[in-house]
């Protein structure tokens, strides 16, 4: 979900000027993990995760300021730290999530019950410039003269704090009730005891309790359970509503939205550091007390240093899955390409083992979807070949959230329902990897099931789960403008009746595919017809900018709603399109941009609404150079890459190339909008690669690779899969392909599909300086249904 503002800084040196070696040997990096940089996109609306964290893991660590766009947790804006929480989500809009568990070490002046406990007045400054972090690793300096960094694993997390020498007796605050949203709804409970820790032979301070909070981005509510120890704690005390009590040790509240609870742990006065572990678990202190004894078994320095290292080895195993020669490539942009890599793993999180909902279940658990919306498109194709049996867990999961409560999600954070943003898009996300055979686990029956369900059965709460409006589209062949049969009751605006169908239109042709695979040829027939009832709402007379024929939305008496086209996008409009009661029949994006997805049948639409190959790439520019493609939301990255439908591959070189340089770099600023759990990072990757995946089907669209060579590595069946780009060079002059060869055969086609992955295989592009007839031919375009193509 994306609300955040638009950068507008350049990524000025994007490529080395340097030649290419004659070598075409893969140069592989062992330690990737170091170009990547955790805070680009943390200021102007990005709202990146910038702190320690293992791929998909549980526990995101990262200091949480007191900013108004705290929803990743730290920004890079100046403002001062509340404490560091080991739960967070990644990039998402609207409320800031989670963020429980805070702790600060503080100055106190003397006892303990002189200590300022209230929020509000105890931030501290940070040390402006002291902000470091690389995968798995945070670390901050604050002005009260400590110095915090933390470590993690998939379900804990290990402080360690440097002590200022002029600190006597240094004080560890926890606060138990503020999350980032200050959502706390009651019911929170901690208790403390001292223990023998027998693996290291210390005295350890353990607090253990759990809290009740909302989601940010949904319905209900779910409560969550820490277990943290301390050793060497000289004394502790317990705060609860600006009362302080040393040597209490428990606290509850049954119900009191605004309290205010926690403790106070002293060192000894001679203290120069300590450490802290914490472990969090979804189920029960007691799961968050065993995740925390396994994962990081030393509360020391030691250990620290152990776990750092072990995560730091984790995420290189992850990256270097795609090995790439960067010869003459900038550090800069290699920065930018691993950083965008790196965020693609943050979401999301593997709950696996600790999911309360239903506990006997065999199948995986995976949480924080926020959401399959933003996430379908280029995060989980890239999964798809750089973490497959991820994918498949991630699959099986879904499903078995259909299992457990009759739909397959779209949104969902915090072990509950999230609001669904357009179509019932889990069915894209089953139908892409259905096509790209991925199986591992899968009861594909059970998945062709939940999709099913999905088109045909309307939820009575399609705003969290679901769709709607399916009983008027089969009366009409579209969702009329305020729909009166809508049986929505989640307090959501109804709306998005135009780009709804769209995508009903699109998870409906995922259906098909997946129907077609199984042999279930009557059902693939019914939803490849129901895939193209989106022309329903296309109006011929409606004309902007010399074009006509643009998305329109209708009402139940047939006659149309003219909306300006431009409205939604940048120039018109931009921010009176989301889940609010203006938000209109459109969400994210303009008219301008939805009359272009049409993903399954782009060559009928050119040919018959567009005025044919020439209208249609003169359409896309204009898209483009009159300020209606939103690349800050995830509408906007396919047609960057849509004139390979045209015939005009190297218009899509132009045009990718364009787009990185105006609206990616490596400051906190270098993103154009909210990174929507790894979007906008997928985004970069995928033009980095030279691919772009068509979501939903077994399609990738073919630019200029920005790399001399890559391959990637199939962890899954150990076959290798490399893209040759021949006579590449840092300066980009020869960035158009002029032949290409697959497996060593002569290869016009301006799309290739997954089995180079799945199988193996070489692609060689040689390129040139000025654009040729490779992949301009009807039979080299991307399939579409019209063209048999699928």
């Amino acid at each position: 979900m994306s609300r955040g503002g638009k950068s507008v800084c350049a990524l000025l040196a994007f490529l080395l000027f340097l030649p290419l070696t004659a070598a075409l040997v893969i140069r592989a990096d062992p330690d990737p993990a170091r170009f990547v940089d955790p805070f680009i996109g943390t200021t102007n609306g990005g709202h990146v995760f910038a702190g320690s964290t293992l791929p998909y893991a549980g526990v995101k660590a990262v200091a949480d300021c007191a900013s108004g766009e705290d929803q990743g947790g730290f920004v890079s804006d100046g403002t001062p730290i509340r404490g560091i929480s080991p739960l967070h989500d990644d990039g998402t809009g609207g409320g800031a999530s989670m963020g429980q568990f805070k702790v600060l070490p503080i100055v106190c002046s003397g006892e303990l019950t002189t200590c300022v406990t209230s929020e509000a007045s105890r931030v501290v400054p940070r040390v402006e410039g002291s902000a470091t972090g690389s995968p798995g690793y945070f670390s901050i300096g604050l002005e009260n003269g400590y110095t915090a960094e933390v470590t993690t694993t998939n379900h804990a997390a290990i402080h360690r704090f440097t002590v200022n020498s002029s600190i006597e007796d240094p004080v560890l605050l926890f606060d138990l009730t503020n999350d980032l949203g200050h959502s706390f709804q009651g019911n929170g409970n901690l208790d403390i005891v001292r223990m023998a820790n027998e693996q290291q032979g210390q005295k350890i301070t353990r607090l253990t309790g759990s809290g009740e909070w909302i989601p940010s981005f949904g319905i209900g509510t779910y409560n969550v359970y820490f277990c943290m120890d301390v050793p060497s704690v000289a004394n502790f005390a317990i705060y609860e509503n600006g009362n302080i009590t040393v040597g209490a040790t428990s606290l509850s509240s049954s119900g009191n939205a605004n309290d205010q609870l926690g403790a106070l742990l002293q060192m000894p006065n001679d203290t120069s550091s300590f450490v802290a572990r914490i472990g969090v678990s979804w189920m029960s202190t007691g799961k968050a007390c065993s995740y925390a004894e396994s994962e990081i078994p030393s509360i020391t320095s030691t250990g620290f240093d152990t776990t750092q290292t072990n995560a730091r080895a984790t995420w290189n195993d992850l990256l270097t899955s795609i090995q790439v020669d960067a010869t003459g490539v900038s550090t800069e942009f290699q920065t930018l390409f691993w950083s965008s890599l790196y965020r693609s793993f943050i979401s999301p999180m593997n709950l696996t083992g600790d999911n309360p909902l239903w506990p006997d279940s065999s199948e995986p658990y995976y949480d924080s979807y926020y959401c399959i919306w933003d996430s379908f498109r280029v995060v989980h194709p890239l999964w798809t070949i750089v973490q497959p049996q991820a994918q498949a867990e991630v699959i099986r999961a879904v499903i078995d959230v259909y299992r457990h409560t009759g739909w397959l999600p779209d949104c969902r954070m915090s072990l509950d329902m999230g609001f669904t943003q357009g179509g019932s898009n889990a069915d894209n996300l089953l139908s892409d990897s259905f096509s790209k055979g991925i199986t591992d686990g899968i009861n594909w029956q059970d998945g062709y099931a939940a999709v099913l369900k999905d088109a045909t059965v309307e939820s009575t709460l399609w705003g969290v789960q679901g769709r709607g409006g399916i009983t008027s589209r089969a009366k009409y062949g579209y969702i009329p403008i305020g729909d009166s049969t809508d049986p929505m009751s989640t307090g959501s605006t109804v709306g998005r009746s135009a780009s709804r169908l769209l995508e009903y239109a699109y998870n409906d042709f995922g259906i098909a595919l997946i129907a077609q695979g199984l042999g279930d040829s009557q059902g693939y027939h019914s939803y490849i017809n129901k895939s193209m009832e989106s022309l329903n709402i296309w109006n011929p007379d409606v004309e902007s900018d010399g074009f006509s024929g643009f998305i329109q939305p209708r009402f139940a008496n047939g006659s149309f709603k003219n909306v300006d086209p431009r409205f939604c996008s940048p120039v018109l409009g931009h921010t009176s399109c989301y889940l609010n009661p203006q938000g209109g029949e459109f969400y994210e994006a303009s008219s301008w941009q939805y009359s272009f997805y049409f993903p399954h049948n782009m060559k009928f639409i050119i040919d018959t609404y567009m005025g044919g190959a020439a209208t249609f790439l003169d359409r896309l520019d204009t898209l483009f150079e009159h300020g209606y493609s939103d690349i800050g939301d995830e509408p906007g990255f396919m047609p960057t890459f849509l004139y390979n439908y045209g015939g005009r591959p190297d218009k899509t070189v132009d045009r990718v190339l364009t787009t990185l340089e105006s609206n990616f770099n490596t400051s906190t600023n270098g993103l154009p909008g909210n990174d929507d759990s790894g979007a906008m990072g997928s985004y970069v990757v995928w033009a980095s690669l030279g691919l772009f995946p068509v979501a939903g089907q077994n399609t990738y669209l073919l630019s200029t690779p920005l790399f001399p060579s890559i391959t990637f590595n199939n962890p899954v069946t150990g076959t290798k899969a490399t893209i040759i780009a021949h006579n590449w060079d840092g300066a980009r002059s020869n960035k158009y392909v002029q032949s290409a060869k697959l497996n060593g055969q002569a290869y016009t086609k301006n799309w290739i599909n997954h089995d180079i992955f799945s199988k193996g295989g070489t692609l060689e592009l040689t390129l040139g300086r000025s654009p040729s007839t490779w992949g301009t031919q009807p039979g080299d375009l991307p399939p579409s249904i019209v063209s048999g193509g699928f």
